[in-house]
């Protein structure tokens, strides 16, 4: 069972919302380590601190699963507070 679970609704196309959620990736990556591999509108994440990640796009949802490792659990609600942030933010 995923730590961290986030849905987000979208109106974008979903090739301009895979853009931006691409763009956070990048972002991520340069930020905390975070890496992501797109296999078509599903990205499998991996870095310090998850045990597995998962962001799975549709035409109208973003959901993202975050399995933390055993350390990065005790900063559960910061770790979901930034993603939220930064899907929020990509989305606008």
């Amino acid at each position: 069972m995923a730590d961290i679970n986030i849905n987000k609704s979208h109106s974008l196309e979903i090739s301009d919302a895979r853009a931006r959620l691409e763009k956070m990736a990048g972002e991520l990556q340069a930020q905390y380590g975070i890496k992501s591999a797109w296999t078509g509108n599903t990205a499998i994440l991996s870095g310090t601190g998850l045990k597995k990640g998962r962001v799975e796009l549709t035409d109208s949802v973003i959901n993202v699963q975050i399995t933390l490792g055993f350390l990065a659990k005790a900063m559960k609600g910061k770790v979901q507070e930034q993603v939220d942030i930064a899907l929020d933010n990509a989305l606008s």
